[in-house]
Order: C-alpha cells, then sequence, then structure tokens
C-alpha cells in the first residue's frame, strides 16, 4: 500500500458531514447518565452498519437486513455508553491496548512514525483523537464482557456431553490431513548442488530436528517464514501423486523428496484427522464454544439490564431504544386508600 493511503476499516463510521448538516442533526437523542447521544451519533452508526453489510448483501436482501437490524441501532449505542462508564467506574485500562493498535495500524500502513500516520488521517477528515477514542471504547466494550460477563458463562461436564449426545451429526467431519513443505529451488543451482542440499536436510530431519525450524532454515517456498505450513487438506483436494506419497505415512513421518519443476519438494504429514464423530476428548473445545455462544448473549442483555436499572438512561420521544426495560409503574391510590396514604405521610 502507498503512503498516504490509509484504510481507516470499521473505525471510519461514516462520510465527513458538512457543517450544516451538524446543525441540523446535533439533536439530543439520548441520554446515558452524563453522555450524550445525538442525531449524528446515530446516522454514523447507521451508515456503519449499511457500510459493513453491503459488503455481503445487495439490492432488496441488502435493504431487508438493514431494515432489519437498524432497529436496534439506537439500543447498541445505549449498551456501548453503558458498557465503557462501566469500565471506566470500575478502573479498567486499555491505553496499552490502544497504543498498541495504532502502532500496527502504522504499520500495515507503512508510515514511518506515529506523525505520518496522523497527517494521513487529517487528510482524510480524521483526527487521531477521534479514532484513539473509537478505539478506547471498542475494546472496553470487549474487556468488560470478558471480566463480567463471560466469567458468568460456566457449563459442567454433564452439559458437554448432553451436547455431544445431541449433535453428534453436527460435530461429524471429513478425513484431514495438514501438511508442511520444503522446497529446495533448482533455480541457479546445478542438479547435484540441488541434490546435495536436499539430502543435508533429510540427515537433518532423520537425525531429530524440527521440520518446521528446518523449513524456516532451508525452503526457498513462499511457506518458510511458518514454518513451511500448507494447512489442512480432505483428500479430494489434493493430487492423486500427493495422495500416494503421504498414503503410508504416520503423524509426523516425512516422504520421500520429489522432484517438480521448481525444485525438491520435501513433504510432511504433520497431523491426520480421522473421519466420523471425533472422541468427546477432541470435540472439547467446538462444544465449549458453541454451549458458550448460546449462553452469553441471554447472560449479556442480563448484565446490560442490570446496568439500565442502575444507571439514568433517557430516550427523547420518537426514538426507539429496543433494549429498554419496563418500568414498574406506582399503583394508583384512589378514595379511602389515597386518603390514608397523605394522612400517614
Amino acid at each position: 500500500m502507498k503512503k498516504g493511503t490509509l484504510i481507516l476499516g470499521v473505525l471510519v463510521l461514516a462520510l465527513p458531514m458538512l457543517a450544516g448538516d451538524r446543525t441540523v442533526l446535533n439533536e439530543v437523542v439520548a441520554r446515558v447518565n452524563n453522555q450524550i447521544i445525538s442525531m449524528i451519533d446515530l446516522r454514523e452508526a447507521n451508515q456503519a452498519l449499511r457500510n459493513e453489510l453491503s459488503q455481503r448483501l445487495s439490492g432488496p436482501e441488502l435493504e431487508q437486513k438493514y431494515a432489519e437490524e437498524s432497529k436496534d441501532t439506537l439500543r447498541n449505542l445505549v449498551d456501548m455508553a453503558l458498557m465503557v462508564q462501566h469500565g471506566n467506574d470500575r478502573g479498567y485500562s486499555v491505553e496499552a491496548d490502544v497504543i498498541r493498535q495504532l502502532d500496527r495500524m502504522r504499520q500495515e500502513n507503512n508510515f514511518e512514525t506515529m506523525e505520518d500516520l496522523e497527517r494521513a488521517m487529517l487528510a482524510q477528515g480524521t483526527s487521531m483523537e477521534d479514532i484513539k477514542q473509537r478505539y478506547r471504547d471498542q475494546m472496553m466494550y470487549q474487556l468488560v464482557i470478558q471480566r463480567d460477563v463471560s466469567r458468568s458463562v460456566f457449563f459442567t461436564e454433564e452439559e458437554m456431553q448432553g451436547w455431544y449426545d445431541e449433535h453428534k451429526d453436527e460435530l461429524a467431519q471429513p478425513e484431514k490431513v495438514r501438511l508442511r513443505e520444503i522446497l529446495i529451488s533448482t533455480a541457479g543451482r546445478s542438479p547435484d548442488q540441488a541434490a546435495d542440499r536436499t539430502r543435508e536436510v533429510l540427515v537433518k530431519i532423520r537425525k531429530g530436528e524440527s521440520f518446521e525450524e528446518l523449513a524456516r532454515e532451508y525452503s526457498e517456498a513462499s511457506t518458510a517464514a511458518n514454518g513451511g505450513e500448507l494447512g489442512q487438506f480432505e483428500p479430494g483436494q489434493l493430487s492423486q501423486q500427493v495422495q500416494d506419497l503421504i498414503a503410508n505415512l504416520l503423524e509426523g513421518g516425512v516422504a520421500d523428496p520429489q522432484l517438480t519443476p521448481e525444485g525438491y519438494l520435501i513433504l510432511q504429514l504433520a497431523e491426520k484427522t480421522a473421519g466420523g464423530v471425533p472422541p468427546i476428548e477432541k470435540a472439547r473445545e467446538a462444544i465449549q464454544n458453541s454451549l458458550y455462544m448460546d449462553r452469553v448473549q441471554p447472560a449479556f442483555r442480563k448484565f446490560l439490564d442490570k446496568l439500565r436499572g442502575e444507571n439514568f438512561v433517557f430516550v427523547k420521544i420518537g426514538y426507539t431504544d429496543s433494549g429498554a426495560i419496563p418500568v414498574e409503574p406506582k399503583p394508583v391510590l384512589r378514595g379511602r386508600r389515597r386518603r390514608k396514604a397523605r394522612s400517614s405521610n
């Protein structure tokens, strides 16, 4: 990416507004304690939602999904304010994470200094402080979920076993293999030189040296920096030649080198996963993730209902907060009960 062409992703929630727009739209839509949510905030959040949905939907499907999800935009803004305020009240800090994220943005966009990054932001109409604040809010939101919501979500071994028994069909998977590679290129080498270098690597492998480390040192494939990792494959995704090479290998086994147009290729069968339903021991992570997702949303709403009950949340008439909690109406006293209540006061 060229310097000056900065991609801010989801943090740039909408196109910059004209001053006149801000005057018209700068009305208070809601208040969360001392924090104001304005019409500008609501419009920017809706624009961000449309931008996100448009990356995977279009036409009537986009409009239908947007109409459904935009009903919760104000609720989400109120939720964000409550979560951030709660985290600040608890003394949680995300400043170190914000700095790391900004530095990652600087590196990804090929800027030498943070000042260069800030100048590029200003050129696009966004200030560094705006970006920092959005990062702070997002990270505080996630930190509160982690510390105050996720910890209330737990499940027993019996529940995990029950989920496993009921969802075995969902856990079924095809046979898979995970492969690593080392490529010794023949480019710029004589046939003897390439063969000698390949034998050198094989000797080290047979002595028990790490395939991954040897890949980083010797391999001339693009996967070298990642320890030769090629990823997981189902049998049908591999050529017949590769299937034949690894057919009789055990996990960790290494196939005989094969001369390809690029050079000598050495393959390792890093892992082999049998097809069918895995035993519960190997499915624990998937089971835990599924149970967690089933329970974290209700727990999250319960936590937010508690925050809403403990804090001041006002929404202007004409706007809908889909997360509002019902207010218990006070009983209306009439006749003798009303006079008795007055006299007791």
